[in-house]
């Protein structure tokens, strides 16, 4: 498919819905993906299924709901048998690349100098976390200056101290030699490389950032003044009416004041703007190796941070807005008109049906996932009527939500329920269940749960004959 357009993602970890200049309403200043929201289409109501890390981006990547795919919470390896978009554009005859942040496979109790599982990937330059262990970047930092590794890596989790979920530190190598620099280099290096051939390209940047510990240089800070950010969105008494869930996570940010939010949310920000430069580097050499038109250019978290919202921060399955709605841009100046903006309900699993359609591949059986790209290309599409988010702790609580325009409704194992009134009550303060004036409301939504989570049972394998 020599005439079929390249596909560059430009991923995240932890970036929340408005940890970008285009949806942020205090003036936080991310150029180039702002940049890429005006030239093309921004989805302004855009979830995940799953609250953290690995199942997330096992959605996006297999267009599959958590228990379909098999990845419920943290720490389940990926299935080797799961279909991804890459394995399909493999198949269409692009070459793929990861470059960065994957995790398909746990962290923990893993040799990370062994070669990682594929995946679809022709080039599986997998490195998680900046520097935490022996992967491929600290390696390319140890051969340029063993001295280099104390300033440029971050503690290994739950191992060295990382300062807890709000973490925060000025970093003290030089940029160039940062994990964000070296996943931007060698993406430039691969989509360079696979430019000259007569194949088209499917790159992935994995950058870790903003997830804490949030360390940017201190240049990014100085144009972030603490006075700028406004305090989290928080009420005094709200979890008082909240799963006992939500009250445990909380405990453990209780001794924060005002001055340590302000703190972390700016050195958060920071760390936005610090990918976004580096973001702006790789559509540089688009630029200049003449395929910057040729190329989707998708950008997308896999979910967010709560970064003080209800007395609480980084991610769990509270399923806030702050954590499950997350930016997502899309460019492709041949179909996509600049100044779209997508307001329908739309799901991370939709990402991948939506860029096989694109280039004319077939979407395999089991996807979840609805193609959105006709929305894209100016054809009406009221997005979704739900989004469905999955959690499941082995041992622990499950927790379902739904989530429409209208409410959120989330159901947690042994019978406790939330139900948010979102008209009314758009930031998320007061839980609806036990009201006597929501009964209907409340009846409704545990029908749409039961309708939603049906409709999301794994649809393989496919039946084959009549009997």
């Amino acid at each position: 498919m020599p005439d079929s357009p390249n596909i560059l993602w430009l991923t995240t970890d932890q970036q929340r819905f408005d940890a970008i200049g285009v949806n942020n309403e205090w003036g936080l200043e991310t150029p180039n993906i702002d940049w890429i929201a005006a030239e093309g289409a921004n989805f302004t109501n855009f979830f995940v299924n799953n609250p953290v890390c690995m199942p997330s981006r096992a959605c996006i990547n297999t267009g599959r709901y958590p228990y379909n795919h098999g990845v419920r919470t943290n720490g389940i390896e990926w299935p080797k048998d799961e279909v991804t978009l890459a394995h399909c554009l493999q198949g269409a005859g692009y070459r793929t690349a990861i470059l960065g942040k994957l995790h398909a496979l746990p962290h923990s109790g893993r040799d990370h100098t062994r070669p990682h599982p594929s995946y679809g990937y022709d080039v599986p330059l997998v490195s998680d976390e900046p520097g935490c262990y022996p992967d491929p970047y600290i390696q390319w930092v140890r051969a340029i200056d063993p001295a280099l590794e104390a300033k440029v890596r971050i503690p290994i989790p739950n191992v060295e101290d990382r300062g807890g979920p709000t973490g925060h530190w000025v970093f003290e190598g030089p940029e160039e030699y940062s994990h964000v620099a070296w996943v931007a280099d060698r993406t430039i290096e691969f989509v360079r490389g696979a430019s000259s051939s007569n194949r088209p390209w499917f790159a992935t940047a994995g950058f870790y950032l903003p997830h804490s510990p949030c360390n940017p240089p201190q240049h990014y800070l100085d144009v972030l003044p603490e006075d700028r950010l406004p305090l989290p969105l928080r009420r005094q008494g709200e979890l008082e009416d909240k799963p006992q869930m939500f009250r445990n996570i909380a405990r453990s940010f209780h001794k924060l004041t005002d001055e340590d939010w302000r703190s972390f949310r700016r050195y958060y920000y920071a760390t936005c703007m610090f990918v976004d430069h580096h973001c702006g580097r790789i559509l540089d050499a688009l630029r200049q190796i003449d395929e910057l038109d040729n190329t989707i250019i998708v950008y997308w978290s896999d979910h967010g941070d709560l970064i003080g919202d209800h007395w609480m921060s980084s991610k769990h399955p509270t399923n806030y807005d702050g954590i499950v709605r997350v930016p997502h841009c899309v460019r492709y100046p041949e179909k996509i008109k600049p100044g779209t903006v997508i307001e329908g309900l739309t799901e991370c699993i939709d990402i991948m049906p939506t860029m096989l359609q694109a280039v004319g591949a077939p979407i395999p059986e089991g996807v979840d996932g609805a193609s959105h790209w006709q929305a894209l290309c100016g054809e009406p599409d009221g997005g979704k009527d739900h989004v469905l988010v999955q959690h499941c702790m082995p041992g622990a609580n499950e927790v379902n939500t739904l989530r429409t325009k209208q409410f959120k409704y989330t159901h947690i194992s042994g019978g406790q329920e939330v139900y948010i009134d979102l008209e009314d009550d758009p930031d998320e303060f007061v839980n609806r269940a036990a009201d006597a004036a929501y009964t209907e409301r409340l009846s409704d939504a545990r029908l749409g749960m039961i309708d939603a989570m049906v409709q999301a049972r794994d649809k393989l394998p496919v039946r084959v004959a009549p009997y």
